[in-house]
């Protein structure tokens, strides 16, 4: 190869593997961005939970202190009623004890004065029996001995009074409400403790919600911001390879199992003189090489032209004729082409595709140079082996039971990690989803393909309208100063005829100038009409749920606190998760008690490190399970 040749192989490859490390770095930051977003929109969705649950706990603790100052209120009045009562009751033990002892006094006299009437009446009865004295004395006696059992009974209901009043346990009931009423004090002490600790926590959730919201956007706008540069570095690359590298491509297909078959396609080699020239289409055959990425940078086309020369039967190339179209594709098997060290394709290996093409040899010496070609190395591949997730509508919660069904996986060793995603919009309401970053650089896109259709027809449509709108000015300046000659009064006949003959043409130009720009104007109108229209048709992907950022980038790096990994049940192809109150959610936080949840599955090989490289896991289609709504076993 030529000094020149070399030079510019070399400025080729090196500009297409700086565009790589380039793109590579840059997948890195996007998927770092992804998990910043992730955690930090999981700490703003805690937050609003946070926030949530010590609102209600603020409404219960303030129902509870309300209630207990009604009570501390009550409490005080009966501690009140009680003291009170208890002096009362100790007055009234003795006053009742004293008029216990002054009616025993008046009865006791009494007594006496009903035994001296018995004897003065005995008296009487012998010496004056049947006078008028006598019945007197008679009555007298009666009546005192009345009295004297009156005085009797009410000496005796005084001291009954007197036992009755000294046994009410006044003092014992005031001890009682004094217990009470300082326990129903410490009780309101309590209650107004946690009061002020349940208003606490909603301040600080609140600030917290605020803090974890204004991070939040931040991320959103860090990962905004790298994966439009990430979308730059691809399109930067495919241009870079569009251009200086045949538009060499290596397209993996996307089905479950084993990927063993990859699809190859390049622009076909072009002459820089046309067919009529000597030489005609310039490329004998194309040769495709296998060479794993880390011998990329020393595949020559020396190596190349060894192989076509040494070995024309081997494995070691695939042959394409030449042909004139503007672009080959060939699917290549894994047993089909092995690298170019003889050494057979294996899964999980990084390769790169050359394409070599073989000049004739007019049109070598038409350049005067005999040289063929060699592209640089395509970007790297894999054949990998995907694995599969289990179907949404297989996917079930029963009793707190998360189940599921899915074909086992050709033999493989897969785990399944069950993760359980809020679905709460409150909680959720205005973050970044994966389907809102697609929407931001697709509506770009279309936004970027609309203007550059309409708005070159906007701008000559506006430019030619200006330019009239200034010559229809200009003629309405001539038509101003022709009015003016007209009105002078020493005009001759051949002068006024002739400004008459102007103003005619001038009236027919602005006539027709103004035709023209209305008709210009509803040209234009009609533009910017379908322009917006075409702009309003743009349709953004609806998100179904769960509201937040997350995809197989991001559930594949979870650690194993977030999630659970299934056991396989009895049934055929049936596999099962325990909902305990200890499970937690996609974010490591306990699931709440009738909180919405949908269940995910993500399959993973469940082997070493190699065997982690030929195999690629799966996510289950989250966005189409049926969520559930967790309740603890009571």
């Amino acid at each position: 190869m030529n000094s020149y040749n070399e030079n510019l192989h070399s400025s080729v490859v090196s500009a297409l593997n700086e565009q790589e490390l380039k793109l590579q770095k840059t997948k890195a930051t996007l998927d770092a961005s992804m998990f910043s977003l992730y955690y930090a929109e999981g700490a703003r969705i805690t937050a609003a939970e946070n926030l949530h649950k010590a609102n209600e706990q603020f409404n219960f603790q303030q129902l509870v202190k309300e209630q207990a100052v009604i009570d501390s209120d009550l409490a005080t009045n009966v501690l009140a009623s009680a003291n009170l009562g208890n002096e009362l009751v100790a007055k009234s033990v003795t006053n009742t004890s004293v008029a216990a002892a002054n009616v025993q006094i008046a009865s006791n006299a009494i007594l006496k004065l009903a035994s001296d009437t018995g004897s003065i009446f005995s008296m009487v009865n012998a010496a004056d029996y049947g006078t008028e004295i006598y019945d007197q004395s008679k009555e007298a006696y009666e009546l005192m001995n009345k009295t004297a059992y009156l005085a009797e009974q009410t000496s005796q209901y005084s001291m009954e009074a007197s036992t009755l009043i000294a046994e009410v346990p006044s003092n014992t009931l005031s001890k009682k409400a004094q217990t009470t009423d300082a326990s129903i004090k410490s009780l309101l002490e309590a209650v107004t403790t946690n009061f002020n600790t349940a208003s606490a926590n909603v301040a600080a959730s609140s600030a917290s919600l605020a803090g974890t919201n204004s991070k939040e956007k931040v991320a959103e706008g860090t990962l905004e911001n790298t994966n439009t540069v990430y979308n730059s570095e691809v399109q930067a690359y495919g241009l870079y390879n569009k251009e200086l590298n045949l538009n060499l491509l290596v397209k993996v297909p996307d089905v479950v199992g084993e990927r063993s078959n990859y699809k190859v396609s390049f622009n076909s080699y072009q002459s820089p003189f046309t067919n009529k020239r000597k030489g005609g289409y310039p490329v004998k055959g194309y040769y495709i090489f296998l060479v794993k990425n880390d011998r990329k940078d020393t595949f020559s086309i020396s190596d190349a032209e060894a192989l076509i020369l040494t070995e024309p039967t081997s494995k070691r190339y695939v042959e394409m004729p030449s042909e004139r179209s503007a672009k080959n594709e060939i699917d290549i098997y894994q047993s089909q082409l092995k690298d170019v060290d003889g050494a057979s394709m294996e899964l999980g290996e990084n390769y790169v595709v050359f394409v070599f093409a073989l000049l004739n040899n007019e049109y070598k010496k038409l350049l005067n140079t005999f040289d063929d070609y060699l592209s640089a190395p395509s970007a790297v591949f894999s054949l990998t082996k995907q694995l599969a997730a289990p179907a949404s509508e297989t996917i079930k919660v029963i009793e707190n039971k998360m189940i599921f069904h899915i074909d086992e996986n050709d033999g493989n060793e897969v785990e399944y990690r069950c993760m359980f995603l809020p679905n709460n919009k409150k909680f959720v309401k205005g973050l970044l989803t994966v389907e809102g970053l697609k929407t931001i650089e697709s509506e770009t896109r279309k936004l970027e393909r609309i203007a550059d259709k309409y708005d070159p027809i906007i701008a000559k449509l506006e430019s030619e309208i200006n330019n009239l709108t200034s010559e229809k000015g200009g003629v309405e300046d001539l038509l101003l100063t022709n009015q003016e000659e007209l009105s002078s009064d020493d005009l001759e006949t051949k002068e006024l005829k002739k400004l008459k003959d102007e103003r005619k043409k001038l009236k027919s130009d602005q006539d027709k100038t103004t035709s023209q720009i209305a008709k210009l104007e509803k040209e234009l109108k009609i533009v910017e009409r379908r322009k917006q229209q075409a702009i309003n048709s743009i349709e953004t992907p609806k998100h179904i749920q769960p509201g937040f950022f997350f995809n197989y980038t991001v559930a594949s790096g979870l650690n194993i606190e977030t999630y659970s990994l299934a056991q396989k049940t009895d049934k055929e192809n049936e596999w099962e998760v325990e909902i305990t109150t200890s499970t937690t959610d996609n974010f490591g936080n306990r699931l709440h008690e009738d909180d919405k949840y949908i269940p995910v599955v993500l399959a993973m090989p469940d082997e070493g490190e190699v065997v982690n490289k030929q195999i690629v896991g799966a996510l289950s289609d989250f966005q189409k399970t049926k969520d559930f709504t967790y309740t603890p076993k009571k």
